[in-house]
């Protein structure tokens, strides 16, 4: 699990759709795990965003959903809009005791039609493949999520042919939830229910 560095306790609430009430949290300022440093995206992850964004490898699966660098900021600033309305939202993942970011990604509170859950959401890049940093920084994300919104489902939405992340979904408990199209293309939800 991650170290939690924390501020103040904040009262947020989630957008879209469902008028929602989140309790107070501790925003974390950053969470460490023993690989990883997850921090608040700021305005000087931009470059690292857009390189991300503009790495065809990055989308072996979905590619339809790259972008250019003007649609990767406006990304960014929805990242940052939602952790000052929810005090909690993706993460820049950087290695510790580095400066590298390796990706994006974490979990932020999305409204769902049948209620609010929490999105677990990741991008690395393909440097950062197949060494464990998706799961470690899935598993910090769901620590996050059991210690402050137990209340909460927990949902990842992937391709279906993007075999690394249903067996991440599948290793960590979630359940395969629906299968469905999203603008033409196919994805599956998995998730996680409340504890």
């Amino acid at each position: 699990m991650g170290t939690f560095l924390s501020r103040t306790p904040k009262t947020c609430c989630s957008a879209a759709g469902w008028r929602t009430t989140v309790r107070p949290v501790v925003e974390p300022d950053e969470i460490r795990t023993e690989r990883l440093v997850l921090s608040r995206p700021q305005p000087t992850d931009a470059d690292a965003f857009i390189a991300l964004h503009n790495t065809p490898e990055a989308y072996p699966h979905d590619g339809w959903l790259r972008r250019t660098p003007e649609q990767a900021l406006e990304q960014l600033d929805r990242f940052r809009e939602k952790w000052a309305a929810d005090g909690i939202g993706y993460w820049t993942i950087r290695l510790a005791g580095t400066a590298e970011v390796i990706g994006f990604g974490g979990v932020q509170h999305h409204d769902e039609d049948d209620g609010p859950e929490l999105n677990v959401y990741y991008r690395f890049f393909p440097t950062a493949w197949g060494r464990g940093y998706a799961t470690e920084m899935v598993e910090a994300a769901l620590g996050w999520a059991r210690r402050h919104r137990p209340d909460r489902t927990v949902r990842i939405v992937t391709d279906p042919a993007n075999t690394a992340s249903v067996r991440l979904a599948e290793k960590l408990g979630f359940t395969r939830y629906l299968e469905r199209q999203r603008d033409g293309h196919p994805e599956v939800v998995f998730r996680l229910a409340a504890r």
